[in-house]
């Protein structure tokens, strides 16, 4: 039974793993499209294909099942948080190296750790202090606020940071609500589908070949690492998944590396150091409390 229960453990840790590389890929993609193509139809390729994908995947359930909810007003809520974290996304990664977006992204988990005790009354201790501090430092040593050009554009992730942490918390208010993931799911794709359609109809410009085939793959990487990520947490506990989430700081650097030839400066290296070890240190802080 242990031995089955870590095989489980480890299959959602490699689910998880696999998960947020691909995002990590999403936000590559779109800083690759952003040169030649709108942000509504951006948006439109990342969820293009991601609610017909997942109905397939969940095997053709009945729609009012699928979307029955005891609180449709904070589904949609929730569901606007993502439309407002990829958008911003989109606009950092045109002005910023993916690796300085990622880790600037990343202060929304501390973000999510400083506004749980206010916001939601939960105890937070002071292992997970620490790691919030530790965490803005890193973004700060990655911003550089008032001392380079990357400052000036670090607004974009830091307001999808801020999203991030109002989607973490939704989305704790619905778990604790029993709300179903795939429930949740599918109330985000399908609204962030009905946004980006005018979005894209709005300001439609032509597509080459190129960008047509870009954007089929933005959509299917989109769809298949929202898939991977329900199914991650099928199989592992969330404070135990939590930490790996910072793989994608790590595949958002490799895939600038080898698409943009962005090599990250040392300062950029460190902070991307120490918000991995901040965020680990937070999660396994939270986990032994």
């Amino acid at each position: 039974m242990q031995s089955h229960s870590r095989r489980e453990t480890l299959k959602g840790i490699l689910l998880l793993v696999a998960s947020v590389s691909l995002f990590g890929v999403v936000d590559g993609l779109s800083k690759v499209l952003v040169e030649t193509q709108s942000f509504g139809q951006i948006m439109l390729a990342r969820y293009g294909l991601a609610l017909p994908l997942f109905y397939v995947v969940s095997g053709f359930p009945k729609p009012a099942a699928l979307f029955r909810s005891a609180r449709p007003g904070t589904q949609i809520l929730r569901a606007i948080a993502p439309l407002i974290i990829g958008g911003a996304m989109v606009f950092a990664v045109r002005y910023l190296p993916l690796a300085e977006a990622t880790v600037i992204l990343f202060a929304g988990p501390f973000l999510v750790v400083a506004l749980s005790g206010p916001l939601l009354g939960e105890r937070v201790g002071m292992a997970s202090w620490i790691g919030v501090v530790l965490g803005f430092i890193a973004v700060f040593m990655v911003a550089r606020p008032g001392f380079s050009d990357v400052s000036v554009y670090a607004v974009f992730p830091l307001v999808a940071a801020l999203f991030y942490a109002v989607f973490q918390m939704l989305t704790r208010h619905l778990s604790a609500a029993a709300e179903k993931t795939e429930t949740t799911l599918a109330w985000t794709l399908a609204i962030g589908l009905a946004v980006s359609v005018p979005l894209a109809a709005a300001e439609w410009v032509p597509v080459s070949a190129t960008a047509w085939l870009l954007a089929i793959v933005l959509s299917i990487v989109f769809a298949a690492g929202q898939l991977l990520l329900v199914r991650a947490y099928d199989h592992a506990a969330a404070n135990i998944l939590a930490p790996f989430s910072y793989v994608q700081i790590i595949a958002a650097t490799v895939f600038g590396l080898l698409a943009f030839g962005d090599m990250p400066d040392l300062w950029t290296l460190l902070g991307i150091a120490l918000i991995i070890i901040a965020g680990v240190y937070v999660m396994r802080g939270n986990s032994g409390s």
